[in-house]
């Protein structure tokens, strides 16, 4: 099976091929020799060429949430052909890849936060997430307040993107 998933702006051809009980994945140019077994739904221990990790997938519709050592990744299932052009801006928005209560609210409107800080922790099922920044930038605003439930997909904060700073190539010309 073929597919493209973007993540943060770039396209990655996927290949997936069943071996037995097992899967070998190709992402771009590499290939993980991949176990996997749900635990319940929604929760996977998988084998990456031998490392085992923890997962946890949430899916709506087209997008993926998957939670790995406390990281939540967002892919977005996309149409074969799609040219990366079309995926340059990162979005200006963070939505909730889980139902659950807000616990913790880790920036505010106006804070400029750098790649990966937390901004808001969300508990479900006895189990904390943390929704980070994807880049570095400002935040616009946050949508919940601690106390205050979430449904998948809600949005939860507004964030302008950083400039980046010019090359030293940029800056001789």
């Amino acid at each position: 099976m073929e597919m493209q998933y973007e993540y943060e702006g770039k396209l990655y051809p996927v290949r997936i091929a069943r071996e037995g009980e097992n899967y070998r994945i190709t992402v771009g140019a590499k290939t993980f020799l991949v176990e996997s077994r749900e635990q319940k739904p929604g929760f996977v221990t998988m084998t990456i060429d031998g490392k085992v990790t923890k997962c946890n997938i949430a899916t709506e519709g087209r997008q993926r949430h998957i939670f790995i050592n406390g990281d939540v990744y967002r892919f977005n299932k996309v149409e074969a052909g799609a040219r990366p052009a079309g995926f340059d801006k990162l979005p200006s928005n963070i939505t909730s890849p889980i139902s659950g209560k807000v616990t913790v609210v880790g920036a505010k409107a106006g804070d400029d936060v750098p790649a990966g800080h937390v901004i808001l922790t969300i508990e479900a099922m006895k189990m904390e997430y943390q929704i980070k920044a994807p880049y570095a930038g400002k935040v616009e605003k946050v949508h919940f307040k601690a106390g205050d439930q979430v449904d998948i997909g809600a949005l939860l904060v507004d964030m302008e993107k950083k400039a980046e700073p010019p090359t030293d190539a940029a800056k001789e010309e």
